[in-house]
């Protein structure tokens, strides 16, 4: 048995900040998502170099999440559960509790690791390319997919956009592993666990 003491309490005007466990290597689609249904996201992302094809000599620089498969999203009020875990991208919430847990963003904790974090975010640009039709070449215009980091500008990244969420997925998904090891220190931000024997 624990016993939680000193939970800070919330204003009003703060947002609700949750974990989710999105689809790997779908981050940065889901946070673009959120995005535009008016949320905040924060996407820890890690720069690595790879090369364009296994052909090619040269290598890139590309954007990776830096925590696979988890976004921190700041809902403006109270989630709707149900519309977010209706989002085909979203696998769950992220919790060691049987409950949804709201990040302390104002905890040393919380402030100690976003300092030492970039942030990533998609956008979509129109480029124009050629096309080879019938001999000729065609000016067409394309989508192109581009990782926005922070302090860094426009970065490539390597995203597919054809996952989906498995239908009977839980709504509150307990970490592992690493992801565990990272979360553990954020989520007992600004609480204080006493262990009692029962």
């Amino acid at each position: 048995m624990r016993v939680i003491q000193n939970r800070r309490s919330f204003d009003d005007d703060e947002l609700h900040w949750y974990a989710l466990d999105v689809i790997r290597q779908k981050e940065y689609v889901a946070g673009h998502i959120f995005n535009r249904m008016g949320c905040m996201t924060f996407i820890p992302t890690e720069m690595r170099f790879r090369k364009k094809n296994r052909y090619a000599k040269g290598k890139l620089e590309v954007a990776h999440a830096g925590i696979p498969g988890t976004i921190f999203v700041g809902f403006p009020e109270v989630p709707n559960w149900y519309r977010v875990m209706t989002m085909h991208l979203v696998n769950g919430v992220l919790s060691f509790d049987r409950q949804p847990h709201r990040f302390d963003t104002a905890s040393p904790e919380w402030m100690a690791y976003r300092a030492h974090q970039i942030d990533g975010e998609m956008t979509i640009e129109r480029h124009k390319v050629f096309v080879k039709v019938g001999g000729v070449e065609v000016e067409v215009e394309r989508s192109v997919t581009l990782i926005k980091v922070q302090g860094r500008g426009v970065i490539r990244s390597h995203t597919n956009l054809k996952a989906r969420a498995a239908s009977s997925r839980p709504v509150v998904i307990r970490p592992t592993g690493e992801r565990a090891r990272i979360l553990a220190s954020l989520m007992q931000a600004g609480q204080s666990e006493i262990p009692q024997a029962a």
